[in-house]
């Protein structure tokens, strides 16, 4: 006797090798979510230990410092660990890595970081002829302390090195990639930055596997106008007034924090550069962050 057509989509869809060949899927947190600690950089100079106590109460679990404090590192140290933060990394500016760096490295150590990154390079190097090349040398200088002390080196992204004028064959991110030992240099990607450089991140966590070791969160209200030349960037100044609360703008949260998971990526950084309140800003980005969920294979 023939099934007809309902019966035999009904017998298929029942079918225990069907169920067998799909892929069970579980739903998925970010985890521990961090907050680089420039967003409450105010509240910090107040109130040192009790701004931590406060990013603890409202949930977070890991920090990123906004460069090491003048504080002795295992004064530093122990604030975290009373108040139950995990210090993850710290921000470093590109000068520090000259002779000051090996006091650096150890400062971080004692403080029990992972990772040291650097901010950015100053706009006074920049402008020097081959500037990316000698910064990928440096750091695989500054890295190969780094390993010698247990604590991977990063570069964190803003919008300029995304730039890529006529006539030129690669970004300035790409030179530093490139030219750096994936086991001396990884990176920090700042998801909003990247963004606003109209870039699609999946397309360098797909181009330079492994490399990635933590991500920036914070988002736009707007996206900034095309720039008026071909290759150009904005400026990260214009954009500054346009930053919101995470899950209060316009990047597309749901497709970007699960590539980052599936790229290897489990530290999640919010950040506001320039809060009106910054302790009401971390909370209401966490809150977004806390019930983040995604699909990913059980």
């Amino acid at each position: 006797m023939s099934l007809d057509r309902r019966s035999f989509l009904r017998s298929v869809l029942a079918s225990p090798l069907l169920v067998r060949n799909t892929p069970a899927l579980a739903q998925q947190g970010l985890g521990s979510i961090g907050l680089q600690l420039y967003t409450v950089r105010t509240e910090l100079t107040k109130d040192f230990q009790g701004t931590l106590a406060k990013l603890a109460a409202i949930g977070y679990g890991e920090v990123e410092l906004d460069g090491l404090p003048e504080r002795p590192p295992l004064e530093i140290r122990a604030a975290l660990q009373s108040s139950g933060l995990r210090g993850i990394s710290s921000h470093v500016s590109y000068d520090e890595l000259g002779d000051r760096w090996p006091a650096i490295v150890e400062r971080a150590g004692t403080i029990g970081l992972q990772h040291l990154v650097v901010v950015s390079v100053d706009a006074a190097s920049r402008d020097q002829p081959g500037i990316w090349q000698r910064a990928a040398e440096l750091f695989s200088r500054a890295g190969e302390v780094c390993k010698a002390a247990g604590i991977r080196l990063a570069y964190h992204n803003h919008v300029f090195e995304f730039a890529h004028p006529p006539g030129t064959t690669r970004r300035p991110y790409e030179i530093l990639v490139e030219s750096t030992d994936p086991s001396l240099v990884s990176l920090q990607l700042d998801l909003c930055w990247i963004t606003a450089a109209a870039q699609e991140p999946l397309t360098y966590l797909s181009r330079y596997p492994g490399r990635f070791i933590s991500v920036h969160v914070k988002d736009l209200r707007r996206l900034p106008a095309r720039p008026a030349r071909e290759g150009e960037v904005p400026d990260r100044r214009v954009l500054l007034p346009d930053l919101a609360d995470v899950g209060q703008g316009v990047i597309d949260w749901r497709t970007l924090l699960p590539q980052c998971w599936s790229a290897g990526i489990r530290h999640f950084f919010v950040e506001h550069d320039a809060p009106v309140e910054p302790m009401a800003s971390a909370e209401r980005s966490y809150r977004y962050l806390e019930r983040f969920r995604f699909d990913t294979p059980r």
